[in-house]
């Protein structure tokens, strides 16, 4: 009975002791797997940080970059959103597929939606037919590449940008706020109609405008467009989108 329990816990033994090999083994290939991911994570920020720096003479901060889409000997995307140490308000996203060498950064949109904002929100001002609500425009530009790649805040020019028929999208928001009731949704819409007559007559390609308004009880009404299904911006379009 004795010799038994000897060769049990001898079993019993040789049984823990595989069972910690195989568990050490594990954390081991765990831990260099996370190693190498964070080096790789590590190359990829360090990467785009020299890519910005370089590109526009200024540094920037940058955030954690993902990389999607890869896994299975397939490569994928890092992404990362990243903004001026000088702005933090300026975040933006910037891309690098892992089998090119150059980066796609949407630092030089973000600066031409800024400009594009207060330009329309001047036209929006001078345009609008009441002082019953608040009537505000914003510009989303968003650059394809190759132009994402090369554009530069100045050069080339964004008014000759936005006048191609490729390379970028420009999406304007026309919000009102603080409309009396239903009853001035008519008027809300002949200004909106007039003031999208001015921007449409600044030859933007690519452009979608959507509309947004907010009674002064909470009741908010939108209207949105894509690139994809062309819109008649006419008042009876306009009004029927809004419903």
């Amino acid at each position: 009975m004795a010799k038994y329990d000897k060769v049990k816990k001898s079993k019993s033994y040789r049984l823990l002791i595989a069972i910690c090999s195989v568990t050490t083994l594990i954390i081991v290939i765990a831990i260099a797997l996370h190693v190498k991911n964070e080096n790789k994570i590590y190359n990829a920020q360090n990467g785009v940080s020299e890519y910005l720096k370089n590109k526009y003479n200024k540094y920037f901060e940058v955030g954690r970059p993902k990389l999607s889409g890869g896994g299975l000997d397939v490569l994928g995307t890092w992404e990362a959103d990243a903004y001026p140490t000088d702005d933090k308000s300026m975040v933006f996203r910037i891309i690098k597929a892992e089998n090119r060498d150059n980066f796609s950064d949407q630092y030089t949109a973000k600066i031409w939606s800024q400009r594009e904002t207060a330009r329309l929100n001047r036209i929006a001002q001078q345009n609008a037919s009441s002082s019953k609500w608040k009537v505000a425009a914003s510009v989303e530009i968003y650059l394809a590449e190759p132009l994402s790649d090369i554009a530069l805040p100045d050069n080339p020019k964004m008014e000759n940008i936005i006048k191609q028929d490729h390379g970028l999208s420009y999406t304007v928001g026309l919000s009102y706020e603080d409309l009396e009731s239903d009853t001035s949704m008519d008027d809300m819409v002949n200004d909106a109609n007039r003031i999208t007559s001015v921007i449409r007559a600044s030859n933007i390609h690519n452009l979608d405008i959507n509309y947004s308004i907010s009674t002064r009880y909470g009741k908010t009404k939108k209207c949105e467009t894509t690139y994809d299904k062309p819109f008649d911006y006419s008042y009876d379009n306009i009004k029927n989108c809004l419903k």
